[in-house]
Order: structure tokens, then sequence, then C-alpha cells
């Protein structure tokens, strides 16, 4: 063989190689990430509260969405909104303990709770 069929077979075999490489590692990666990807949903009735229920969607211990179900509509978007991305520890700390008027709860404490059923 003259040398620049040598270099075109040589071409052909680095460019299979790579691309076998790629193959592999993509496999691998996706493989790796739909284990990493857990997602819990669950519904919480909260007691104590104006609120009726809470719909929660976690994932890798993120919270993705909260909704809840009556209540005092700014308030509870407000607090679904700030929590949506945090983490369920920070989330849980941040929200604990906090009362509404008289009563020995709140919409937040009750979320808390409900994250806490999610660990």
């Amino acid at each position: 063989m003259n040398n620049s069929k040598l270099k075109i077979q040589n071409s052909k075999l680095i460019i299979l190689a790579v691309f076998a490489f790629c193959i592999l590692n993509c496999n691998n990666q996706t493989k790796l990430n739909q284990k990493e990807m857990i997602t819990k949903n669950i519904t919480y009735i909260p007691e104590g509260v104006c609120s009726k229920q809470f719909d929660i969607s976690v994932v890798n211990d993120t919270i993705r969405s909260i909704k809840i179900t009556k209540g005092c509509a700014g308030n509870t978007q407000g607090v679904s909104r700030l929590a949506e991305g945090m983490q369920i520890d920070s989330a849980i700390a941040k929200l604990e303990g906090i009362i509404c008027g008289d009563k020995t709860t709140s919409c937040p404490d009750q979320l808390a709770k409900a994250l806490k059923s999610m660990k």
C-alpha cells in the first residue's frame, strides 16, 4: 500500500474509534442521568389551616412544584414560588414553626410537615 492509502485508512479508523467512544460515553451518561433523577409526588391534606390540599413534586430533594388548593391566594402562591427550586431541608428550616394569627400552625408550617413526610 502506498502512503496516501495508509493515511486514509488510519483516518477512517480514528474516526470510527472516536465515534464509538462518543456513543459509549453518551449511553453511560444517559444511564447515570436516569438513575439520578428520582421524582417524588405527594398530595398532602393540611390540618388547622384554610388551605385544603398541597400537591408537591420533588426531584432529587429539590422542590420542583407546589400547588396549594384554597387558602389565601396571594400568600400560598408566594410561598409556593419561593419554595420551588429549594432543597427540602432548606425549605423546612425556613417554614417550620410559622404560625397564622391565633392558630398553632400555618400554611407554611403545614408545608414543612408535608415536605418532612417526603424525606
